[in-house]
């Protein structure tokens, strides 16, 4: 708790890592992780033979700059697998896993003896779901992390295993298969690779939560995630797409994008409960953001620099919670290292948003992402490039986008044809795509519109408009047509709607209009929710009228007015009505509407709580001291005792009113004015929070585990297999033991290097204890 709200841990800087490619090149820009990716066929191209120099150099510089040290372990040499390698990815790579166990013990141990004490954090194989770095089996994988496990922790306990980092949304569902084969039961972290270009950093939560999920439903969401990899190889700027070409590395992304990418994407990492990101790489040109000037190695570019203040403004800071409304604004607020409390606002790509902030949000500092001072205002412009905030004092206001009336926008240009240069150009703003165009002369022409001719002569011809901007999420949409397709012969066979690219990829199953015959001009109309969870859509967004009667049907449609158009419902100052919130702890404050979603970031709360919750019914959590209101029958105003004592967006009853009243307005200090009218009347009554409903997401479900039980050794060599459907932990005290084996299948016994402590053992797995003076045995499940 600082000052009465709820927080995360304090980051600190070993949350922002790096790779480097060159170590020449590495220049310390406040990162506080190194990941080492010197390959095995690196290490020991030659059996036996290790040359550990460039290993030796990176963790020279991590004591030097005091970093943590991520090792990669895995891409074995050629003796190691049969004389052949397979990769697509050049020489240091190799998908097959080694033929021989042993040789893999020789190598993790040789690295585990050789850097003990210097390197904590060993990651067992990288992007497992792409062939190119493992072609092996499930089994296989599971076997090499097992004894990497088991290595190592014999070697020093402090040693952290982090599983293979699955990548991409295509490595999800593979995580969730290695974490049940047993995987989970030989990591002490699980590693993923939020990789998600060319869409902007944001879609790092949407994966994020994905790998979340089905990490809870195998049982492992008590451990902590670290993203170990993430970068852009290709990316949109002002709605095209650049760097498509992997292996052209001419293409960079412009300074502007790649600051904001950079600060965007530690600060979803950090939102999405992600213990550690690193960011590939320093000097890497596969990707499109470049810290340092590759012309002119090693000096640092503007985005380097970016990434070294990032980091000093973030070490240290607690994080509140995140928001994203409906307003397209993110909110993250957060208590800054030096105890005063802030807020990072952004909008999506190419967006926009005036932010009016409540007089009592004195802010003593605006900063964007690229070090540029904003002067204090009432009303501030956000961008897409991160605005860092800082109060003078602690407040628990959270600034929202303040719609003053209700909108309707049309976002279609030249909807009713009315606006057209000639005919020859006609309609302006539309692309007919072959169609033949003319002006409807017919007495029945709706009044005051100018009203089209559509003759097709092919099946598919089309009108289409390009969308200038994308639509909002979160808000509602109104696609209208009138128009008349008289009856004929032959039907025509005309739809409207929404989508995607050249292939004509709908965006919305609700976003579509069929245009059934009618012989007089008629209006139809769709409304669809355009909801925070849709899929964004790319650049090319269109609105299309198509012909879909087969070739030779020419019948025509006569169209006087086309219309889309966004919905504002929000009048005054209303809150949002959906929003989706990443919390580090249990919510015990603040006003939640209907179907917002709260994700959880804490690996032992997602344990006990899962993924997180949905609002099911609107509240605020807290309690009112000493306020009384009045209320009268058929009013929507609140009168309260005590000034300032609610806020806008809080959920109360009044007196014995089974009503619950938001908050939507204040006029004055005791004032207030409320979404709904009063259906009751209501005399200097108590007024009370309403409490929130809240169902749980994809909770995971816990077995009931029987408590620990002794365990009796009768002889020596005595063996114990668990039986159980869940893993185990066999406790080895006092007594005279001289080896402990361990067995997947009960015949291969492998030594554990270990005469006594805590052996973990997966379900089916035996263990053999030799001993001279029988030891004292616990089974602990878990």
């Amino acid at each position: 708790m600082i000052n009465g709200l709820q927080v995360s841990s304090p980051i600190d800087r070993r949350f922002f890592g790096i790779q480097i490619q060159e170590l020449p090149n590495m220049r310390p820009l406040g990162f506080g992780t190194l990941r080492v990716g010197t390959t095995w066929r690196q290490l020991e191209a030659q059996k036996g033979r290790f040359d550990f120099r460039e290993v030796d150099a990176y963790v020279a510089f991590a004591e030097q700059e005091k970093l943590d040290v991520i090792m990669q372990l895995g891409q074995p040499p050629n003796w190691a697998t049969g004389g052949i390698s397979s990769s697509p990815y050049g020489d240091l790579f190799n998908s097959i896993p080694p033929h021989n166990i042993q040789d893999w013990r020789n190598y993790v141990a040789a690295l585990g003896q050789r850097y003990k004490g210097k390197i904590l954090y060993y990651e067992v194989w990288n992007e497992p779901n792409l062939s190119g770095f493992y072609s092996g089996t499930l089994a296989k994988l599971v076997e090499l992390t097992m004894e990497a496990y088991k290595i190592l922790k014999a070697i020093d306990p402090q040693i952290q295993i982090i599983s293979p980092t699955y990548t991409t949304v295509d490595g999800v569902a593979g995580m969730g298969d290695f974490l049940r084969a047993g995987g989970k039961d030989w990591i002490d972290i699980v590693g993923i690779h939020l990789y998600s270009y060319p869409k902007p950093p944001e879609a790092m939560l949407d994966l994020a939560r994905k790998y979340r999920q089905v990490i809870t439903q195998a049982g492992a969401g008590g451990l902590p995630v670290w993203n170990t990899e993430s970068s852009w190889n290709s990316f949109y700027y002002k709605g095209v797409l650049y760097g498509s070409d992997e292996n052209d590395y001419s293409v960079q992304m412009p300074d502007d994008l790649a600051i904001s990418y950079i600060h965007r994407m530690f600060l979803c990492n950090w939102i999405a409960g992600m213990e550690r990101a690193v960011f590939y790489g320093m000097d890497q040109p596969w990707s499109r953001i470049r810290l340092l000037d590759l012309n002119r190695l090693p000096n640092v570019a503007v985005t380097g620099q970016s990434y070294q203040r990032m980091v000093e403004w973030l070490t240290g800071a607690s994080m509140h919670q995140y928001t994203f409304s409906t307003q397209g604004i993110h909110t993250l607020s957060l208590t800054y290292a030096d105890g005063r409390s802030g807020y990072i606002l952004w909008m999506d790509d190419d967006r926009t948003a005036q932010l009016s902030l409540p007089p009592e949000l004195a802010m003593s500092q605006m900063q964007t992402a690229d070090g540029k001072q904003v002067p204090a205002a009432q009303t501030i412009t956000v961008t897409s490039m991160p605005l860092y905030l800082k109060s003078y004092d602690d407040h628990r206001a959270l600034p929202e986008i303040f719609p003053q009336s209700k909108t309707r926008t049309e976002l279609l240009y030249n909807g009713d044809f009315s606006l057209r240069l000639s005919d020859a150009s006609f309609p302006v703003g539309w692309d007919t795509g072959g169609l033949s165009v003319s002006k409807y002369m017919g007495a029945d022409a709706p009044a005051n519109q100018s009203t089209l001719t559509l003759t097709p002569s092919v099946q598919f011809q089309q009108m289409v408009q390009r969308l200038r901007k994308p639509l909002a999420k979160g808000d509602l949409y109104t696609m209208s047509i009138t128009y008349k397709l008289p009856t004929a012969p032959v039907a025509g066979k005309w739809t409207m709607g929404l989508d995607v690219g050249a292939m004509g990829t709908p965006l919305h199953d609700q976003a579509f209009l069929e245009l059934p015959v009618q012989d007089t001009f008629q209006t139809r109309e769709v409304t669809f929710y355009y909801a925070l969870e849709d899929p964004d859509p790319s650049p090319d967004l269109r609105l299309s009228i198509v012909n879909m009667a087969p070739t030779g049907t020419k019948q025509p449609l006569y169209i006087s007015r086309i219309s889309l158009t966004q919905i504002s419902d929000r009048g005054h100052v209303l809150p949002h009505t959906t929003n989706i919130l990443y919390s580090p702890v249990l919510p015990a404050s603040g006003s939640y509407s209907t179907h917002d979603q709260i994700y959880f970031t804490d690996a032992k709360l997602i344990a006990t709580e899962g993924l997180g919750w949905v609002c099911l019914s609107s509240g605020t959590f807290g309690a009112l001291s000493g306020v009384t209101g009045t209320l009268t029958n058929g009013s929507y105003v609140l009168t309260v005792n005590k000034a300032n004592s609610l806020r806008v967006g809080d959920y109360v009853k009044v007196g014995n009113d089974a009503q619950v009243y938001l908050i939507a307005y204040q006029e004055s200090p005791t004032r207030y004015e409320l979404g709904s009218t009063a259906r009751t009347t209501q005399q200097n009554q108590t007024v009370s929070y309403v409490p929130p409903v809240f169902l749980p997401l994809a909770k995971p479900v816990q077995p009931v585990l029987p408590a620990p039980a002794a365990l009796t050794a009768t002889r020596s060599p005595f063996v114990y297999k668990n039986a159980q459907v869940y893993p185990v932990d066999v406790l080895v005290a006092k007594g005279a033991v001289s080896l402990i084996e361990w067995s997947r299948n009960g015949s291969t016994w492998y030594d554990t290097g270990q005469t006594g402590g805590i052996i973990s053992l997966s379900a089916g797995d035996s263990l053999r204890i030799t001993y001279t003076s029988a030891p004292r045995l616990t089974v602990v499940p878990r």
